[in-house]
């Protein structure tokens, strides 16, 4: 095993080498990313749930394809779903945003009414 003082030594070493210094430091990151990818396909394929006996007798060696491809649609339909649901909710943001805006278009003229008024008043006041 390495020693801490040689690999101190090491480091040391290439403090006058900025850019060999950038290109290790990416090796080891493309190596560690490597190793977590790796370990992720690991963990996936052990959470994956075991096929059933029968499956297995039955079927031939693409069954495991078949079943990525099963998982592909059902997510694929489930995204669908999804969307749509998104879109029926745009539409009734969009009825009641009409629904203000017409609301909003009433209380203007309203308003506008109250201000003509007020001032036809304040007018004939001041006559």
């Amino acid at each position: 095993m390495l020693e801490a003082g040689f690999l101190k030594e090491i480091y040391d070493s290439l403090s006058g080498f900025p850019v060999l210094q950038a290109a290790v430091g990416a090796l080891i990151v493309i190596f560690g990313l490597r190793l977590m990818l790796k370990a992720d396909k690991a963990k996936d394929a052990a959470a994956a749930p075991p096929p059933s006996a029968g499956a297995t007798l039955a079927a031939p060696d693409g069954a495991m394809h078949l079943q990525g491809t099963v998982a592909y649609v059902d997510m694929t339909r489930e995204i669908r779903d999804i969307l749509s649901e998104c879109v029926e909710l745009q539409r009734r943001i969009a009825e009641c945003v009409r629904i203000m805006r017409e609301e909003s278009k009433k209380q203007t003229d309203v308003l506008e009414r109250i201000e003509r008024e007020q001032d036809v008043q304040g007018r004939s006041r001041h006559s």
